[in-house]
């Protein structure tokens, strides 16, 4: 008996166990996974190794002529006049954003956008100021453009693809950055007669003026990417997928 009690214990008490863990999990609910949000949809690359070439292309031609151009820019600009071409060149942007919250169906922000520049481009003395930090209302309101409208029509990212010299993009923020880039005034001056080229011409100035003082911001965002990366390549990749879903949520 004694035996038979030593060997059939055990068994009784495992049995036990899990019949009370199986009630347990049968009564309590199952705990829903928090969603991530920063968690990625599978990454459609096709064109990989095509954008590896062109990734590191891109890589030599910021080590070796952006990066010398923005420090020099840095070292000889002082901050208030680097902060003033900034805000000059953001609004000038003012087409753009307030085109995609047209097209996005988004008034408010549209309405917002014009209230911004009508502020800064007098009281900000052409937008060299930035006043509409300073009104409550219009602070950081979430930046509009052809692809972020394109993304509220439900038009996926598409394949991810890397432009020469622009660096990491997708098929459908391609197709914005070609709307954005004929709504900023910048370009505007280079679509006048586009033939007549002279030595006094200076309508490539200001499209060079502006790549010029937003480079050191771009390159710091670049280099953001890259920090204990493994492969420079994907988290470039990854960092820009994940940046635009965020921005199209906004």
């Amino acid at each position: 008996m004694k035996l038979l009690l030593r060997f059939a214990l055990p068994w009784a008490l495992l049995l036990a166990l899990c019949a009370t863990t199986a009630a347990a999990q049968a009564v309590a609910p199952p705990v829903a996974a928090e969603p991530d949000e920063f968690a990625l949809p599978p990454v459609s690359d096709p064109f990989e190794p095509v954008n590896r070439a062109l990734f590191t292309f891109n890589d030599r031609f910021y080590a070796f002529v952006l990066r010398p151009v923005a420090h020099g820019y840095v070292r000889a600009t002082p901050p208030p006049v680097q902060h003033g071409l900034a805000n000059f060149f953001d609004n000038l942007r003012f087409p753009v954003r307030f085109a995609g919250d047209v097209l996005a169906g988004r008034p408010n922000r549209a309405v917002k956008e014009a209230e911004k520049f009508l502020i800064n481009s007098t009281a900000g003395f052409v937008g060299l100021v930035k006043v509409s930090d300073s009104v409550p209302a219009l602070q950081d309101v979430p930046p509009g453009g052809i692809g972020t409208a394109l993304a509220t029509w439900g038009i996926g990212p598409g394949p991810y693809i890397v432009l020469p010299l622009l660096g990491a993009s997708d098929t459908r923020d391609t197709v914005g950055l070609a709307g954005d880039a004929y709504l900023m005034p910048t370009t505007w001056l280079t679509r006048v007669h586009p033939n007549n080229y002279g030595p006094s011409d200076l309508k490539e100035l200001p499209p060079v003026i502006d790549v010029i003082q937003n480079s050191p911001e771009l390159l710091k965002t670049y280099d953001d990417f890259l920090k204990s990366a493994v492969d420079p390549y994907l988290a470039v990749r990854d960092g820009y997928l994940q940046f635009r879903a965020a921005a199209v949520k906004k």
